[in-house]
């Protein structure tokens, strides 16, 4: 309850400060009142509530990779903004946070917005993604959800001095959590309304994939994240528009895992399921995952391959699934101990000296 009150005090100080920035245009004196009704429909989500890898076990937990991308899914907060149609222009927000669940288990926001008569849009989305943010919303155009781009701290972090080398220049965004967008346009409020209810449904302009990679020698791995290039940065959501020019990438933490589907004896994989503002459709060759992995002696090994082929497999466009198999690429980490580094540390932290690359050729 504490942290709900905060979320609405800190949104009733937002809209103040917004208020006086907003484009307006003279309204009457409100002769109806809006009641915004929202529903949250997230059986819309591909992958995240019903396209889980079943047959996937971690390593030392019986945690779910998706759990927390399906908490994302239940927010507390929303924001309603209210456009001209004609102008394009913010008019008036307001917060709304009092919810009941329908007859179909659904989650419903319900508020209440005075207004006067005439045409408006809506646009609606959660209030409470501390990684995904929302900018330029003084016009319904040039709305746009993004994340921004990790420091050179956190490059180090995860790729130590093969950072300045090898992402230099590349856009590494953090990744970003659903956004569950709601846009109704041309809601017409006449003149003898007294009250309007204007029912939507909210989706996620956020895509979650699952990744998963052969590994041989995993007993050998201490950790490893991997990065994928070629995805969309961010969403202008008043139209739910990706962006794609610079393309972005994505880093993320890769879990130990299972997959008890898999023939022969090892079964092991990196895993994880991640978030991202989409693939940029029609885009080749630059669609490419590069794994970095920390041995148990401090030592970080880079495997790449290009994804475009499994971008286009009935796993990935149905389920959401990038399954790299051991016909297109695998991991193998030689054991580390015939060539010692002795100023290994392990982690995602290592002082490394010689770094090691492998390329790996998909066979298509």
């Amino acid at each position: 309850m504490t942290k709900r009150i905060i979320r609405i005090l800190l949104a009733a100080a937002i809209l103040c400060g917004t208020f006086n920035a907003c484009h307006r245009r003279p309204l009457e004196e409100p002769s109806s009142a809006v009641r915004i009704a929202i529903k949250v429909d997230v059986k819309t989500v591909t992958n995240v509530n019903a396209n889980i890898r079943t047959s996937v076990k971690l390593y030392g937990t019986n945690t779910s990779l998706w759990e927390e991308k399906l908490s994302q899914l239940d927010p507390d907060l929303m924001r309603v903004l209210v456009y001209d149609p004609q102008t394009d222009k913010l008019l008036t927000q307001s917060f709304i946070s009092s919810t009941e669940i329908d007859e179909e288990g659904n989650k419903v926001f319900m508020g209440s917005l005075g207004i006067s008569h005439g045409d408006y849009n809506f646009l609606v989305y959660n209030f409470d993604t501390p990684t995904t943010q929302v900018t330029q919303e003084n016009t319904e155009s040039t709305i746009l959800a993004y994340t921004d781009e990790v420091s050179d701290a956190v490059k180090a972090k995860y790729f130590g001095t093969k950072a300045e080398e090898d992402y230099e220049n590349v856009n590494i965004h953090y990744e970003p959590e659903h956004l569950l967008v709601a846009n109704e346009k041309n809601v017409r409020i006449s003149p003898h309304d007294t009250l309007v209810v204007v029912r939507t449904e909210a989706s996620t302009v956020v895509d979650t994939y699952y990744l998963q990679v052969r590994v041989k020698g995993m007993q050998f791995a201490s950790s490893a994240t991997a990065v994928i290039s070629g995805l969309s940065p961010s969403n202008h959501i008043g139209f739910n528009l990706r962006t794609v020019d610079p393309s972005a990438a994505v880093v993320f933490d890769m879990q130990k895992g299972q997959d008890l589907s898999l023939e022969g004896e090892n079964k092991d994989i990196l895993c994880a399921v991640f978030n991202t503002f989409g693939k940029i459709e029609n885009i080749s060759s630059d669609l490419i995952v590069t794994f970095n992995v920390v041995d148990t002696e401090g030592n970080l090994r880079q495997y790449s391959a290009n994804l475009d082929t499994v971008f286009q497999t009935e796993e990935a466009i149905l389920y959401h699934w990038l399954i790299i198999d051991e016909s297109y690429f695998i991991i193998d980490i030689p054991d580390p101990q015939p060539n010692p580094n002795p100023g290994g540390n392990g982690g995602f932290q290592p002082q490394v000296d010689d770094w090691e690359e492998e390329e790996g050729t998909m066979i298509l």
